[in-house]
């Protein structure tokens, strides 16, 4: 499965990123299909190019998490089943307390 992700470079303790399409298989910053851009997270800059992304998503490509906040941030319009995923909600006190009540 082809996937659109973070590959890092950069050099020591200053880390920039290159957008990628990629096997999901491969190594994170192993061989890839495409260079879909760039992000720097010290100045906040993030090249992409749209056109490209657009094929890749046409075609079935997953974005990860970060990939898909930084499309977001950039206002490309993603495929309707381009979900970001977060982590469930912690369980509040009310429902525990009411576990230990049954009991």
């Amino acid at each position: 499965m082809l996937v659109i992700r973070l590959a890092r470079t950069g050099r020591t303790k200053y880390p920039t990123y290159r957008i990628v399409a990629a096997e999901s298989a491969r190594a994170a910053t192993g061989k890839f299909v495409a260079v879909l851009g760039h992000y720097n997270p010290h100045t906040k800059e993030v090249v992409i190019k749209r056109d490209e992304i657009a094929k890749h998503l046409g075609n079935g490509a997953q974005p990860s998490n970060t990939v898909v906040k930084l499309l977001i941030r950039e206002k490309v319009e993603l495929p309707a089943w381009v979900k970001l995923k977060t982590k469930a909600p912690k369980p509040t006190e009310a429902v525990a307390d009411e576990t230990a009540a049954a009991d």
